[in-house]
């Protein structure tokens, strides 16, 4: 064991003292001590190295965990449906398609849940299926019951508020994963092709 320390370089040695330095300030809570070493591999991706295109498997990805401050989150949740909601509403009278709604809302809502989390995602879609049964569907101001259309973009709206963040989070495993079944399915250099 010995020789095989001993082998190793000095600066290695003095780069595990320094990590060994780093460590005794995290926190006690293995996720806390996990989103600083996140917070600081960003800070050395960003002012510390040469800045230049990266491949896209070799850039960082940043930690997603949502802030749980209730008060600010739900705060913006509201503000981005009362936002929102009316601009959609115009645009649909001015297109005349509902479907239009879609793909806005369904991307504010990855976009609020990834930012504020599920829970707050999860709301902006309730309140968007509300606001289009309230504002979009005919009589106007009137609640009605939803049809199955409108179960099906609830549902939708739901799974993005839940699916999209979970990516997010183990994005960089599924690109690793991804990177790794290309390399299978690549033929060898040199190998015949099969036709």
């Amino acid at each position: 064991m010995k020789a095989l320390m001993s082998s190793r370089p000095r600066s290695s040695d003095a780069n595990r003292h320094l990590a060994l330095q780093l460590a005794i300030q995290l926190p006690d809570s293995t996720e806390d001590a996990r989103q600083v070493v996140d917070e600081l591999a960003v800070l050395l991706e960003g002012y510390m190295t040469a800045p230049g295109p990266r491949p896209l498997w070799q850039r960082q990805v940043l930690a997603l965990d949502p802030p749980y401050h209730a008060g600010p989150a739900l705060f913006w949740t509201l503000a981005l449906f009362l936002l929102w909601m009316p601009v959609v509403t115009a645009l649909v009278a001015l297109v005349g398609a509902p479907s239009i709604e879609v793909p806005i809302m369904g991307s504010l809502t990855a976009v609020c849940s990834i930012v504020f989390g599920r829970r707050y995602g999860v709301l902006f879609g309730a309140l968007v299926c509300l606001g289009h049964n309230l504002l979009i569907v005919p009589p106007a101001l009137e609640l009605t019951l939803p049809t199955a259309c409108e179960l099906v973009l609830a549902c939708c709206y739901a799974c993005a508020a839940i699916v999209v963040p979970t990516v997010a989070t183990h994005s960089a495993a599924l690109r690793a994963a991804a990177m790794s079944a290309c390399v299978r399915l690549a033929p060898a250099p040199g190998s015949a092709s099969p036709n």
